[in-house]
């Protein structure tokens, strides 16, 4: 504030009011919350301007406000947040009372704190309009203050059924915050101002239809029906304070110099962005991928600094965009909230998210681009031996399996995108995303393929069997991608025939190589144990017969069993006769016992 003449006691209302709104619970339809906060608000407020109601418990009544006792903004704030505390007493209990169980005072309770936030709006007003005679106060917080009056009026009116006030009010309302988004600086209050008027726009609606407007819906032309006159004696002063608005912000002058967030079109359908947050998020996202565009025309577009900024300001448009979206879903039953707002939110939201994995892809493709330059792969496809020893191998292999983690990324952001509903409803889009798609899953295939040909420990059979499935993804693409039904609208990145055909000329001939190796392997037959050999006896002469070679003689292979039979038997000779000497010592020593017993031991069995 230190731009501001002395004693100008100017501020923005309804960006304060915004933020407020939106930070403490009330975007939710959290009533109870955001009036304990207006609450809280208004109590430091009383403190550090010094009109509590006493210290103890002597009460003393705090002194009134009047233009010569305002002294600073915050006084200001002090009645517009006593006035946003009863109005949301009011909305709370309104919700309370749709419900059959609560009392029928619920209802009467809230035209009452509708009816107090009437008053203090009204006193509210009436002090900004001396105020601005002073010359203290700037005619477009006047505007702003103006808005808000007439927007607690019109409640007021809407609960009493005072359809004709209702509209006549809203609609000098919509006219005060139309000289506002046309006199704007920027496009956030812009959007600031858009969303003021959608947040009235069903009770407009509700209102023309009550009076038995037939065209109810058309919000424009209910609007135009009432006069300059009728404005007038709605809010006295009116052409007046739309003239000296007019003046003071200089709208012919801000239309020039005003920084403006431009039009953005998704597959021929314009995405509007009402809200001031998502603008105000918007323009960094435009402003960031300005100076990326700018870097990449320049040839310094390869720099991860650029794409990581980009990145993270389309995360941060996606974090607000989702929060908007889950917070109207929230809000919708007991929230004025148009249906067009609603879906505003959901494409904008949507589109974002597209931007977002698209300028993901770019980056990782560019990442593959340089990693494939550094990486020292054999200039022939059809040759697998890097030049280097194994010291290049390894560095060939990493970079290879690196190259492949990056289209796994790819191919992950690529099925997200392509799931989004922006893209499914329109098939010019779907059709290029679903091209796309094959080509990366292609190149995938042939970028493992060649790491299976080149590694130490080649995999020729995978590598033809990943080129195979790479050739039918090529084919697929070109079908999506080049057909005469759909001209392509949105693409990621530009993608020719001759790209496809490069790829497709170097899968084949990968292909033929990792064949040619396949059946160029000379498999080693494995080391076989067989325990049949210790117990059968093979027929060895009729097998040498059957090879080509001369047979042994017939008596040979009786020879050979008779020879074996007798080692047998000479073994089990040996066998019974050590077995019988035992049997013998153990005899011997068992009468040697007997013997050593006393004739009175055996008489008492006693050893």
């Amino acid at each position: 504030m230190t731009d501001k003449p002395q004693g100008d006691l100017s501020f923005k209302v309804l960006n304060l009011l915004s933020k407020e709104r939106a930070i403490y619970g009330l975007r939710n339809g959290d009533h109870e919350r955001y009036r304990r906060h207006c609450a809280n608000k208004i109590h430091r407020l009383r403190q550090v301007t010094h009109t509590t109601c006493g210290k103890g418990k002597v009460y003393k009544k705090p002194s009134p406000l009047t233009k010569d006792s305002i002294q600073d903004v915050r006084h200001l704030h002090f009645m517009l947040f006593s006035v946003e505390r009863a109005l949301t007493h009011s909305h709370q209990l309104r919700t309370l009372a749709r419900d059959p169980k609560v009392p029928k005072e619920t209802k009467r309770d809230q035209i009452s704190w509708l009816r107090r936030a009437l008053k203090l709006s009204t006193f509210f007003y009436d002090l900004s309009i001396s105020l601005v005679s002073d010359g203290r106060l700037n005619n477009q917080t006047l505007a702003e203050i103006s808005i808000y009056h007439l927007s607690v009026r019109a409640e007021l009116f809407f609960e009493k059924n005072q359809f004709p006030e209702v509209l006549t009010d809203l609609a000098v309302r919509r006219n005060l915050l139309t000289v506002l988004r046309d006199a704007a600086k920027d496009s956030y209050d812009q959007a600031l101002a858009s969303e003021s008027m959608d947040a009235y726009d069903p009770m407009i609606r509700f209102a023309a239809y009550k009076l038995g407007r037939t065209e109810s819906h058309d919000i424009e032309g209910v609007v135009s029906e009432v006069d300059a006159e009728m404005m007038e004696e709605t809010l006295p002063g009116f052409g007046k304070l739309v003239e000296s608005l007019r003046a003071e912000l200089g709208a012919n002058d801000v239309e020039e110099k005003r920084k403006v967030l431009e039009d953005i079109e998704f597959a021929g359908d314009k995405v509007e962005f009402r809200s001031a947050e998502m603008v105000g998020v918007m323009l960094k996202v435009q402003d960031a991928l300005k100076r990326l565009k700018g870097k990449t025309e320049s040839g310094k577009g390869r720099s991860m600094k650029g794409w990581d900024k980009v990145l993270a300001v389309l995360g941060e448009a996606e974090e607000v965009a989702k929060r908007l979206v889950d917070d109207h879903e929230a809000a919708a039953s007991t929230s004025l909230r148009s249906a067009e707002t609603s879906k505003s939110l959901s494409f904008a939201h949507q589109y974002i998210v597209f931007l977002l994995l698209s300028h993901r892809i770019r980056r990782d493709l560019l990442l593959a681009e340089s990693l494939r330059g550094s990486t020292p792969l054999p200039t022939d496809i059809s040759s697998f031996k890097v030049p280097g020893g194994r010291a290049k191998l390894a560095e060939a292999v990493k970079g290879l399996g690196a190259m492949v983690k990056l289209y796994d990324t790819v191919l992950q952001s690529m099925t997200q995108l392509r799931s989004l509903a922006i893209v499914e409803e329109r098939d010019e889009v779907r059709a290029g995303t679903q091209g796309l798609e094959d080509h990366f899953h292609a190149t995938r295939c042939f970028l493992l393929a060649r790491l299976h040909c080149l590694h130490p420990q080649p995999s020729y059979a995978s590598a033809v069997q990943l080129l195979s499935r790479a050739g039918l993804l090529l084919r697929q693409a070109r079908d999506e991608l080049f057909s005469a039904d759909v001209s392509l609208k949105e693409e990621i990145i530009p993608l020719s025939r001759d790209d496809l055909a490069d790829l497709e000329r170097q899968v084949q001939e990968l292909d033929m190589a990792a064949k040619r190796g396949l059946f160029g392997v000379s498999v080693e037959k494995p080391l076989f144990f067989d325990t049949a050999f210790n117990y059968v006896d093979l027929p060895m002469d009729d097998l040498m017969m059957l090879a080509g070679r001369k047979a042994s003689s017939p008596a040979s292979g009786v020879e050979r069993m008779t020879e074996a039979i007798g080692n047998v038997a000479d073994k089990l000779t040996e066998v019974r006769k050590v077995v019988s000497e035992k049997g013998q010592d153990v005899m011997g020593s068992q009468s040697e016992e007997s013997k050593s017993k006393s004739w009175l031991g055996g008489w008492f069995n006693r050893g």
